[in-house]
C-alpha cells in the first residue's frame, strides 16, 4: 500500500495544526467541490488525476492528502499518484462525511 489513511475526523479537530503539514488535494467531481471543499485545497477531480499528476510534481517530497466524499475515490487516487513516484500519500478516511474542520 503507497498510503496511509488519517481519520477525518481526528484531522478535523487539529486543522489550524496540521494545515501546513499537507498539500491538500481534493479529488471529487467539480459540482462537489464547488458545494463545499476544504480551505486551500487543490481540486483535480479522480478521472482527470492520471492526464493532470503533473500539476503536483512540485509536491512530491511533501506529504499529500487527499480529499473525497467518503474516502473511496482518494484510495483509487492515491494508488494513481503512487504509481508515479508519489510516497508521501495519506488518505482522508471518511472523506468530506466525516470532516468536522472548515469548509469554504
Amino acid at each position: 500500500m503507497g498510503y496511509q489513511h488519517i481519520e477525518a475526523s481526528e484531522v478535523s479537530n487539529r486543522y489550524q495544526e496540521e494545515k501546513d503539514h499537507y498539500v491538500w488535494v481534493d479529488v471529487r467531481t467539480i459540482e462537489e467541490y464547488e458545494e463545499g471543499h476544504i480551505p486551500d485545497s487543490l481540486h483535480i477531480p479522480l478521472d482527470e488525476l492520471e492526464q493532470r499528476q503533473a500539476e503536483l510534481a512540485d509536491f512530491k517530497g511533501r506529504n499529500i492528502l487527499l480529499i473525497c466524499r467518503s474516502g473511496v475515490r482518494s484510495v483509487y487516487a492515491a494508488e494513481v499518484l503512487a504509481d508515479h513516484g508519489y510516497t508521501h500519500l495519506y488518505n482522508l478516511k471518511g472523506g468530506m462525511l466525516e470532516w468536522m474542520g472548515p469548509v469554504e
